[in-house]
């Protein structure tokens, strides 16, 4: 008998018909599953479908006129029964597959998350299709974990784990941070492997109502708290200290948030002459051609927001033998 899949399943405020998504979900070639939907301020006619469906599979939990997405999916992991967790979101798509593959790889037992491949649908603007082609060439655990502080390098809703990584970890955290992006680093700190399924599986529709439009946890200064917060934890860091490139608005706030968190901020490398020989929030701004000499004991952090910075400052890392995701990390 193949183990319970749990699949949770919020029904927000934003949501105005679920049941192509739940279709595909009671349509999945892995027939053991259960759906845990958690509806939290959705319409009043969405509800009504809800109640009214008879499916042994279907687990209705109903918060009434309260639209908040960590208390659904609180509730939803604590009222699943099955070894594996699931997510997906009440306006999504995903293939027929899915969760039989997601299943076979991680009893493969070579990671502990997986996520798969994303077709981006109504997209509201060029950055999420460049978010989305990103995300979906993270294919192997390395290139996770190593471009972990660029963005969140998984897609909340297409992701698989067990249910008891998921509690060992802390689960979702109430810490005024993006609650999907901070268990991905927590995860990651701890060892998960992050593997993905490269085909398609799943379409993700953006919405105008996203709450990464309209949360004041996915702000921009915030996702960098975030950031620092994770990269602050890490020994080397604690240990050495960092040097960031770029002391332009990037650097400058995740410099002032790790020297918040007690990381010695030894200096900022920059090509705006401007710059250059002044300081930034009291360490020296030096310029490009000190790069991979001064400061060469520190841990490198690339914060160029500018077209193309992180890959120049990566070649520039490679050709100074920085070794990314050990000495060397991508933050923007």
């Amino acid at each position: 008998m193949s183990d319970l899949v749990s699949v949770v399943f919020p029904v927000g405020p934003g949501v105005s018909d679920a049941g192509l998504a739940l279709d595909d979900l009671f349509g999945q070639t892995y027939e053991n599953l259960e759906v845990v939907a958690v509806l939290n301020g959705c319409p009043e006619f969405v509800r009504g479908d809800f109640l009214g469906r008879k499916d042994r599979r279907l687990r209705v939990i109903d918060l009434g006129n309260k639209p908040s997405l960590l208390n659904a999916l609180d509730l939803a992991v604590s009222k699943s029964r099955g070894r594996w967790l699931a997510r997906m979101d009440a306006d999504d798509r995903c293939d027929s597959t899915r969760i039989e593959k997601q299943v076979e790889l991680l009893e493969v037992g070579e990671c502990e998350v997986v996520s798969c491949g994303i077709s981006l649908k109504d997209a509201m603007g060029d950055g999420m299709h460049r978010y989305v082609d990103w995300v979906n060439g993270l294919d192997t655990p390395e290139k996770v974990s190593r471009e972990r502080f660029v963005e969140s390098p998984v897609v909340q809703p297409t992701v698989m784990m067990t249910k008891r990584l998921f509690e060992e970890t802390g689960g979702y955290l109430r810490n005024g941070f993006a609650e999907d992006y901070d268990l991905w680093l927590r995860l990651l700190e701890h060892g998960a492997r992050f593997g993905k399924i490269p085909e398609v599986l799943y379409d993700w529709y953006d919405r105008p109502n996203r709450l990464t439009r309209s949360d004041s946890r996915f702000e921009h200064k915030m996702m960098l708290a975030l950031k620092a917060d994770a990269l602050a934890r890490l020994p080397e860091i604690r240990k050495k200290g960092v040097v960031i490139s770029g002391a332009g608005p990037i650097g400058k706030v995740l410099g002032r948030e790790l020297i918040s968190r007690g990381i010695n901020v030894r200096g900022y490398f920059e090509v705006s002459p401007k710059r250059i020989g002044s300081t930034c929030q009291g360490a020296p701004i030096a310029g490009p051609e000190e790069f991979g000499r001064r400061w060469r004991d520190s841990i490198l952090l690339a914060a160029v927001g500018a077209g193309g910075g992180r890959f120049k400052i990566r070649e520039l890392a490679n050709e100074a033998s920085f070794r990314e995701g050990r000495d060397f990390w991508c933050c923007c």
